[in-house]
């Protein structure tokens, strides 16, 4: 278990970020934040890339463009 803090953002700042977070696929701004600190804090260390992974996965299902695209890329 960890530790709850508290963050006081501006409101342009907290609406980019909740932007971002979305547009990105996280499932919510403290996920993203977490992955933040991650790179900043141990940017020279194996850390496991899942949170980068479930960002990934869901901007992509998000953006998908085509049933073509679906099918070319099926047996990949």
């Amino acid at each position: 278990m960890g530790t709850q803090i508290s963050l006081k953002l501006s409101n342009k700042m907290l609406e980019s970020a909740k932007k971002y977070a979305d547009a990105y696929g996280y499932e919510n701004l403290q996920d993203f934040i977490r992955e933040l600190l991650r790179e900043k804090l141990f940017e020279d260390e194996s850390v496991s890339g899942f949170q980068t992974y479930l960002a990934s996965e869901a901007s992509l299902a998000k953006n998908w463009l085509t049933k073509e695209e679906d099918e070319a890329w099926k047996d990949l």
